[in-house]
């Protein structure tokens, strides 16, 4: 690796010292060498302009390596610069709590030629590959805020339809930087509002991308059903459709569970179909529970399958609430689940609520279970009351 262009601060009180270092690291090819006579000379200089490696001097006058050193440490300088202690064999005791400190290595008085390139090099060395780190880093995490920018532009957040009618509420909350639930809500026809929500199959970007296409393919291909055939297609045939089209260049097999239901403003009935999702949540006048359906599988594995639907009506008040399993799987500390009964018990407690307040008090009794532990599955709600 070529440190050539490395930049170098050498701290030591004594000139003679400094100038050893000096001449024996021009040897190896560092041009770019500066020199401070004690520690506050130092953090003069590295606070006017950053270095990639100090030598710094154990026993100094006005301010001595462990303080300069944990001055660095404070400021913070220490992510980005390396720091190799110069001591004389006397001082080892002190220059293990300079490594305890953050110093990367250090460098024994008199000055062995052979023992300081090879210290320097590695010290570089390591320093050059945590940089190339940090840069990847950096642009892999801009690349995932833009991927979750662009992931996000393809969720609603304006639906279709009067909210004096239909009030709605959504969100996602990918458990990683992006993730591969996905929701919906889209007008069929005038009157005619389609609902849907699903979870692919892991986390990621590769998840992200699935998404992705499982929503293009789901608006796209009941948009299209609608303006080639003339009528309303039934729920099962746009999840059969995008089935069959999930199946094609899906190598891995990675699947996606979807909830789809088409819903009439005017009279209140749901046509649905459940592929593989998490039951919905009917909460009414009679109370709250699951709508269980026997299942149909999941979509992206086997193509030409036949799909069901179901149907039920929303009176007047009901609430239909749609989730992903991260809602019900969200763990505690000691791994156990929020489960649904928790959900549905929620669910039943804030039930008059409008949809926006209803899902944040169910989402926030899920998060107090879990009491800070990590988010292990995206978690997607998408609530829906007919009022009107």
């Amino acid at each position: 690796m070529d440190f050539s262009q490395a930049k170098i601060l050498i701290v030591d009180d004594v000139e003679d010292n400094r100038d050893v270092l000096a001449r024996r690291l021009k040897r190896q090819g560092l041009v770019d060498i500066q020199q401070a006579c004690d520690g506050l000379d130092a953090l003069e200089k590295i606070r006017n302009a950053p270095f990639d490696l100090i030598l710094l001097d154990v026993m100094m006058p006005r301010m001595n390596g462990i303080d300069t050193l944990q001055a660095l440490k404070d400021e913070g300088w220490l992510q980005t610069t390396s720091v190799v202690m110069i001591s004389a064999a006397s001082e080892i005791e002190t220059v293990v709590r300079c490594i305890e400190l953050g110093a990367e290595d250090y460098l024994p008085k008199p000055f062995n030629p052979a023992l300081l390139a090879a210290r320097v090099g590695a010290v570089l060395e390591r320093k050059l590959l945590r940089d190339l780190n940090r840069r990847q880093l950096e642009r892999l995490e801009r690349e995932l805020a833009e991927a979750w920018l662009c992931q996000q532009s393809m969720l609603p957040t304006a639906f279709p339809v009067d909210p004096a009618v239909l009030d709605i509420f959504a969100s996602v909350d990918p458990a990683l930087e992006i993730g591969g639930d996905l929701y919906d809500v889209f007008e069929v026809t005038p009157g005619l509002i389609a609902l849907a929500i699903g979870d692919v199959a892991g986390k990621g970007a590769s998840a992200a991308l699935f998404m992705a296409r499982t929503r293009s393919l789901l608006r796209a291909g009941t948009l299209q059903f609608h303006a080639v055939s003339g009528r309303v297609p039934r729920p099962s045939e746009i999840v059969a459709l995008v089935n069959d089209e999930l199946n094609k260049n899906n190598p891995q097999s990675r699947f996606v569970t979807l909830f789809l239901a088409f819903l009439d403003l005017s009279t209140g009935r749901l046509s649905y179909c459940n592929a593989g999702h998490v039951y919905p949540v009917l909460a009414g006048a009679g109370g709250v529970s699951e709508v269980a359906t026997p299942p149909d599988p999941a979509l992206g594995v086997i193509d030409g399958l036949d799909f069901n639907d179901h149907d039920l009506m929303l009176a007047l008040g009901d609430c239909l609430f749609l989730t992903s399993d991260g809602l019900s799987d969200m763990q505690n500390a000691e791994q156990a689940q929020f489960g649904t009964d928790a959900v549905l018990a929620e669910i039943s407690a804030s039930r008059t609520l409008p949809a926006a307040e209803l899902a944040g008090a169910v989402l926030a009794k899920a998060q107090a279970f879990a009491g800070g532990a990590a988010q292990f599955d995206d978690i997607t709600v998408l609530v829906v009351r007919r009022l009107r």
